[in-house]
């Protein structure tokens, strides 16, 4: 895609555009993950696991500052060769591609669960990407702004939470390290999957308006992402103790029901109300990312046709492969490493091919 000025993001933008397609609706099921391994210690895990999108992170600082106006997709047939380069493009697109209809679904389960229980996924799906291909069409500067206000957002829901300390017990989070070292690694694995996809800004970089911030934009993605998970983690455990959350879905909705605000009746309305909006805004990040490489493919002449069609493909694979959280979560448990494995294949080889070439040619 061309880079042109109008389209320029500030840092803080990039830094919130990585936390937007990291920190998505389906954080409110994170202590899910690994409580069953690592137990009242699943947030160290949750600490440990942000080692992932660190060392992303500094690749992409490493690379950026070598090549400030490539992407990834260009710096892979440059090095590889334009057909080979275009596979693995190709593979990475799908990487990310295996995310989208697993969030759709889980989209819809929430808004289904918390919010209109009389809408059916269908017209759910509709209204969302409807909402969401608005946006993304309108350039990665608009989905700046977005994810801005979004994280904004998440900041208002997730501080109310602080009072929840008063009514949890620290038994529950005792003892610390009790699960084992063993157990609190296996469990940082399955932590490191919530912080998948940090791999786009390998993307974005070249949108940045000052190629020298991209260091500070990504570490404060991955410090906020890690800082926000880390604590709906811990609390949910404060809160519920390690054998009540696996009797849950959305454990950290649950959380949510016990907060008390003065002015509000009933908290859990005005979270699932954001918590829909920060979904619309996943859903405009996916949206942008795929039109983003099917356009390095080929170039699109008309890309709201393009958006409708992509729009199809994710509704009916969620509808047939993703109708339950059940079936959603039997296929996740292997595509979602697949994908993660491959990611960090692909983008540590393009970055050991740079460093061992010094920015030679293929």
């Amino acid at each position: 895609m061309q880079i042109e000025k109008k389209n320029l993001l500030t840092p803080n933008e990039v830094t919130f555009i990585l936390i937007g397609i990291m920190l998505d609706v389906t954080a409110t099921s994170l202590p899910n993950g690994a409580i069953a391994i690592a137990k009242q210690d699943e947030w160290i895990s949750v600490i440990i696991g942000a080692l992932y999108p660190l060392y992303i992170a500094i690749l992409a600082i490493y690379v950026s500052g070598k090549f400030p106006k490539d992407n990834i997709l260009v710096l892979s047939k440059r090095y590889l060769g334009k057909t080979f380069g275009s596979i693995l493009n190709f593979l990475f697109l799908l990487s990310f591609f295996s995310f989208f209809p697993p969030l759709i679904t889980t989209i819809g389960l929430i808004v289904r669960t918390e919010a209109s229980p009389m809408l059916s996924p269908f017209k759910i799906y509709v209204v969302l990407f409807f909402i969401g291909i608005y946006a993304a069409n309108k350039g990665i500067k608009v989905l700046g702004r977005l994810c801005g206000i979004t994280f904004c957002m998440l900041i208002v829901v997730i501080i109310p939470t602080i009072s929840i300390l008063k009514q949890g017990s620290i038994l529950n989070i005792s003892p610390i390290f009790g699960a084992g070292i063993v157990n609190i690694l296996k469990g940082s694995v399955y932590s490191a999957y919530d912080y998948s996809l940090m791999e786009l800004i390998f993307l974005i970089y070249p949108f940045i308006n000052d190629s020298g911030k991209i260091k500070s934009s990504a570490l404060k993605a991955v410090g906020f992402t890690a800082i926000i998970y880390t604590w709906i983690t811990f609390i949910t455990i404060y809160y519920m103790g390690k054998d009540i959350i696996p009797k849950t879905i959305w454990s950290f909705f649950t959380v949510t029901t016990a907060v008390k605000v003065e002015v509000l009746n009933n908290f859990r309305y005005i979270f699932s109300f954001f918590w829909i909006i920060i979904a619309i805004k996943s859903a405009a990040i996916f949206n942008y990312v795929c039109i983003f490489f099917l356009d390095d493919f080929k170039k699109i002449k008309n890309k709201k046709v393009t958006y409708v069609l992509l729009a199809v493909v994710v509704i009916t694979i969620a509808r047939i492969y993703y109708p339950d959280k059940v079936a959603m979560e039997e296929i996740i448990k292997y595509s979602c490493p697949i994908s993660i494995i491959y990611n960090l294949l692909y983008i540590t080889l393009i970055t050991s091919l740079i460093w061992i070439k010094k920015g030679g040619v293929k």
